[in-house]
Parts: C-alpha cells; structure tokens; sequence
C-alpha cells in the first residue's frame, strides 16, 4: 500500500519522491515477476543442492527470493505494506472474525518510568478484538459502551456465571519493522492470532493498532501496549464492595499467601559483582519485597490469565511491555510472552565505526536485508527526539552486546555472540545459568555530536548513583541497568521462542535465550530447522512445518 502522505524520514530515500516512486515500484515489480519465471525453471532444473536449503520445496525457494526482491522497495523508496491510520474509526460492517474497540489512554496514575515522555502524548488505542463475539466468559463494559474508563472495574457479577473457568487472553502485537502491518484482521501478520483462536487455544485475543514510527516515536508503541494490558487487567480485575482501587489496584489477599509473598521476596536474584554497598542491598530488597506484595495482592483477585504474543518487532514491543511491567511493579506480570522470530538487537544498525559493521549471517536464506544505511534511518525516525544512546537501552536492544557486557561482563556476551539454536542443548544451558558476571567497568559512552542530552552510561546497576541523578527506567537521563539491583532478566514469565536456524535474526535471539537462561526465565525454544524468519506468518511457506510449530506452540500455551 503507498502512503498518501510523505513522511519526514523518506527524505533521505533516493526514490521517495514522485515520480521516481512510481516508476521505480513498476520497475521492480516487473522485474520480480520475470525473476519468478527463472528461479522456477533454474531449481526445476538443478540438483537440490543448488537450492538454498536443500529442503526446500520450489515454492520455498520462490518466495523467500521474491519477498527479498520486494522487501528493497522499503529501503529506497519508503513503500509501507498493510499500515492504517492508528487515529482513524474502522467500518465494523467489513469485519468478519473481530470487533473494534477503542481503549482509553492509560491511566495517569499508571504514567511512570520509560512511558513518561512529555514530548510523546498519551492517546487512545484501537483494539482488533478475536472472536467477533464476546465469550460469555468474558465481562461487558459498563453500560455496554465501546469506551471504557480505567476506573470502571467489574464487581465480580459476570464471573460467577463461569465458576471455576479462568479465561486465557492473548495479546498480540503485530511485527512489520515497526513501520509495516497493522492489528486489523486482513493484514498478512494476523495470520497469527487467527490461527490461535481458530484452534481455541485463547479465550480472546486483542490486537493492538499501536502507532508506527511514522506517527510517533518511541516510547508511543510501548504506551499503547501498556494502555491495553492495564486496560484488559482492571476489567478482570475483582472489584469487591466498600473497597475503592488505588494507584496500585489494591485489593484483598488472601492470608494464605502470605507464605508464598515471602518466598518470592526470598527468591530475587540481584545482580552480584563484588557488591559493597549492603545499604543498597537492603533498600533494593525493601523496595522488591513491598512490590511482590502488591502485585501478590493483585494477582489473586485477578480473573483471567495473560500472554503477551509477538511477531518480529512485535516481539521487541513484547520484551519492552513486560520490562516496564516488571520495573514500575504496577500491574501484575503476564503470565507468558510468546516471541515468534523476534527483533532483539536493532542497535546492530548503529555500530562504533561503519568498519566494525558486521552483516548478520543467512543473507542466502532469509528474506529480510541488511542493508544498514537505510536501516539506521528507520531506527533513528523510531528514536524520534531521544538521543541514539536510547537505541542501546534495554527496552529497546535488550540482546545488544553491549547491553550484556554490561550486565554480566565481556565473557558472558562472548561466550553468546555466536551461539545457534542448533548448540542449545541442556549442556548449554546448564553452562549459562551457573556462569559467573563480571559486569564491565563503568565508562560513559562517547558523546553525541550536536547532542545536548545526556548519553546512556555503560556498567551495572551500581553505574547509576543518585548523585548522577540517572535511572535505567528514564529517558532523559539513562543507563544500561535495571531499578533496585534487579538483573537483566529476572522476575520475567515463562516464554516460548519460536526460531528458524536460517534467518538473519538467529545470533540476536540466541543473545536473547542466553540471557534468559542465565537469570533463570523459564525458555522453551522451538527449533524450525531450515526456516526463514517469521515463518508462520509465510502464506507460501510448507504447510506441513508450519503445522508442526503451530502444534509445538499451541501445546506450550495450553500448559499455562
């Protein structure tokens, strides 16, 4: 689809303007399609081993060279595939397997950490909202409005009609580079929710229209994303008489949690290097233990359980929702993140020096580019007003190898650089979670040429005294860190990964499992050999594979 309107990075694009736009999309067209007609008649011909992947079937081979081809087309001349406008009311009528809603901002008392921008405005988000009919199971809004306040939380009434049944929702965020696709039911990634609900592995899925880059920067995606879980969280959310919510959601526990509440304080692994400082140690605990109370607390009055699902960069909106989730304490977890091929280390657009630029592996098997001038371009336009320090933070890169090395030091981040999924045995993983940190030492980071804000300071969580005045959930003066001696990883939910050992992606998200495992996240990874990236969103791909991972997938998610 071409934008009908030009934004402000397609300026640097060689052929964005018209009517370069057009002839050059004509062109490439054109030539893919006569390209289609050699790659058939070339693998027809040729033994499999000329093939890519010698398992690949004809088709294979075609649509991964042909989405390859058209995928350029981004890159030179700023076409968006299946974008629409986040702020534009859907026609309800053209809707055949979801209903639209929209959903209030998030709360002002939820406004904290890494979504507090004041440069960025709290908006309303749209909600594609699998099945088209709402489960019985599932409470109606006051008054039967499609708009809800955050204050409006059930009194429990609907919940009764399903005794003992605790519903599964899932909520998906689409992927698309953070500049393609949309949440809407027709556009190519909701192949992915449709395919949930069809095998009734959810209760109810929520797709959310969250804004492109091309309409807001960062942190607006991750807004959105928190406008809904805390939207989906206070609807379930038990409202008992004579209690009012509060900026934390308070409500009742039980007493029989106590026990549990205690271990869980007992249970948190802080990032240990040599630390000296036993009075931080304890503020931390005091501040972790009064956090795992509260979200105790709200847990057990909480009617429904969650999963955050994400494709691609929706994968990385994933990991940043549950982060903010994690370090504001809140909201409770999620109960799952379901990262299928996801984007972990954009900032591998931003090397040191363009001479340290190293390509990610697969070119030959994956559809996605590498190009990394006009990559560099796209994450810069997501950046927005932030400085280009901000790509290196945990939100947003969280398997750079910086972000590693500042965790758990240069050994750890070496000994993952490389890893494959293939290597991951139980050797491997038992290898990570006893590897010792050594967090490298802090060293502010070079400054930024004509940049007056301050840049992102490398080292562990004791890099950030309050003496700098710096905050690992702050975009005006960050660090590389987690609040309260947290580790990068820990208190996560249990995830699922779903990875092709040939796509572009597969060093970054090893980066990503290997972190996890050593923090102690709960992984299981699903290995789709001889697959291109993001391959149960290929309509071409071999339907027999896909139908495999989709069981391996659905299997893991029934257990939670």
């Amino acid at each position: 689809m071409l934008p009908k309107k030009r934004y402000a990075y397609q300026t640097d694009m060689p052929y964005a303007r018209e009517p370069l736009k057009s002839i050059y999309v004509a062109q490439r067209m054109f030539t893919t399609l006569v390209m289609v007609l050699w790659w058939a008649v070339k693998y027809a011909v040729l033994p499999r081993s000329y093939r890519p992947r010698p398992s690949w079937s004809i088709k294979c081979c075609i649509s991964v060279n042909f989405t390859r081809r058209i995928y350029r087309v981004t890159e030179l001349a700023g076409v968006t595939w299946g974008t629409r406008n986040p702020d534009k009311e859907c026609n309800t009528r053209s809707l055949k397997h979801t209903r639209f809603e929209w959903i209030d901002p998030i709360p002002e008392d939820l406004r904290t950490g890494i979504i507090a921008d004041p440069q960025v405005p709290f908006k309303r988000v749209g909600c594609f909202i699998w099945p088209k009919e709402r489960p019985k199971i599932i409470p109606a809004r006051a008054g039967g409005s499609s708009t809800h306040s955050g204050d409006d939380l059930m009194d429990g009434g609907e919940f009764e009609e399903a005794a003992g049944d605790v519903p599964l929702i899932g909520i998906f965020l689409h992927g698309g580079g953070y500049c393609h696709m949309s949440g809407h039911e027709k556009a190519p990634t909701s192949q992915i929710p449709a395919r949930l609900m069809k095998d009734k592995v959810f209760t109810e899925i929520h797709a959310v229209e969250y804004r492109l880059l091309q309409h807001a920067p960062f942190p607006a995606a991750v807004q959105d994303a928190a406008a809904v879980y805390a939207h989906i969280v206070r609807r379930h959310q038990r409202h008992h008489s004579g209690t009012s919510s509060s900026s934390r959601l308070n409500s009742d526990a039980p007493p029989e949690d106590d026990e549990a509440k205690r271990k869980l304080g007992e249970s948190v692994d802080y990032l240990s290097a040599d630390r000296k400082d036993h009075q931080a140690q304890a503020r931390h605990k005091k501040e972790n233990d009064a956090i795992h109370e509260h979200v105790a607390e709200v847990t057990a009055n909480l009617n429904c359980k969650i999963v955050l699902i994400g494709d691609s960069a929706g994968g990385n909106l994933v990991l940043a929702l549950a982060r903010w989730i994690r370090d504001e304490g809140l909201l409770p977890p999620p109960d799952g993140l379901l990262l299928l091929s996801p984007s972990c280390d954009p900032s591998h657009a931003f090397p040191e020096a363009p001479s340290c630029y190293i390509p990610r592996p697969h070119a030959d098997t994956d559809y996605l580019v590498d190009t990394p001038e006009p990559r560099a371009l796209l994450q810069r336009t997501f950046l927005g007003h932030n400085p280009i320090e901000t790509m290196h933070s945990p939100y947003v890169s969280p398997a750079s190898s910086r972000v590693l090395a500042a965790f758990y030091g240069e050994a750890f981040a070496s000994s993952v650089a490389d890893l494959t999924i293939s290597q991951l045995d139980d050797n491997q993983r038992r290898f990570l979670r006893n590897m010792a940190s050594a967090p490298a030492t802090p060293v502010p980071s070079t400054p930024v040429l004509g940049s007056s804000q301050p840049n992102l300071v490398l080292g562990p969580p004791e890099a950030a005294s309050e003496d700098q005045g710096r905050s690992p959930t702050s975009l005006a003066r960050p660090v590389i860190a987690s609040p309260r001696g947290l580790s990068l990883f820990t208190e996560f939910p249990r995830t699922c990964v779903v990875l092709g050992d040939a796509e572009r992606l597969e060093r970054e998200v090893m980066r990503l499992v290997g972190a996890m495992e050593r923090d102690g996240v709960d992984v299981h990874t699903i290995w789709v050999q001889d697959a291109p990236h993001d391959v149960l969103q290929m309509m071409w791909w071999d339907e027999r594979v896909r139908d495999h991972v989709w069981g391996q997938v659905e299997e893991w998610v029934r257990k939670i």
